[in-house]
């Protein structure tokens, strides 16, 4: 039976959950702020109001791929063309009950916050994600728009609810993978997943220390 990973809640994310649903509900928007591997994308996975539709957009498109893509996920016939961008960014302002998810915000093109900025202000709720990088770059291109938003920061999930959570692991393993991958959560996952395979491989019924050794010798420093 595969073994299903469970996302770690810490009391932190919770409350941020909490925090962006009052945010969206009013019409607001939020920037989450963390560096490489602190889990902001599966955070973002997290956010399932019931109130609202979550669209998802890719930070990496060019703006009128960006309005035409949200209009499609919302069941709107279009074609991303400059042509239409003034039409299509008008139909997403006067729309209601759905809010624009972007994940990797500092990929968007400069061009395409002044968007973001209309759509804003016409009380769609916007939650990115990001670097810390994307709120020095508002504060320094854009205040208007970083004033308009909620910052919330995300941290590394501590060690505790580490062990708690995997449970098949002997607590001086888990530290010890803690340390070595430095509280980054997608690292972290991953030599975990290697250590259960070889662990099974061994039939091993937990993965402890010298297991986890393993495969933390070679692990390149960062």
């Amino acid at each position: 039976m595969k073994r299903k990973e469970a996302f770690i809640s810490d009391k932190r994310r919770i409350s941020y959950l909490s925090a962006i649903y009052n945010r969206i509900y009013r019409g607001q928007s939020v920037l989450i702020e963390g560096d490489y591997g602190v889990g902001k994308s599966r955070f973002l996975k997290l956010l399932k109001p019931k109130k609202l539709r979550g669209v998802w957009v890719e930070s990496l498109f060019n703006i009128h791929e960006i309005l035409s893509s949200i209009l499609k996920d919302l069941n709107y016939d279009t074609k991303a063309t400059y042509r239409r961008t003034p039409e299509y960014l008008k139909t997403i302002c006067n729309l209601t009950d759905f809010f624009i998810i972007i994940d990797e915000a500092n990929d968007l093109d400069r061009r395409a916050w002044p968007y973001l900025k209309r759509i804003i202000d016409a009380g769609v709720p916007v939650v990115l994600a990001g670097l810390p990088k994307v709120r020095t770059f508002l504060n320094s291109e854009h205040p208007d728009i970083l004033s308009r938003l909620k910052t919330l920061v995300l941290y590394p999930i501590v060690v505790e609810d580490f062990i708690i959570e995997y449970k098949d692991f002997e607590t001086e393993a888990v530290e010890q993978i803690y340390v070595a991958t430095k509280g980054d959560m997608r690292k972290f996952k991953e030599i975990c997943t290697d250590c259960r395979d070889r662990a099974k491989e061994l039939k091993y019924s937990f993965v402890d220390v010298n297991l986890a050794l393993e495969f933390l010798t070679d692990l390149p420093p960062r």
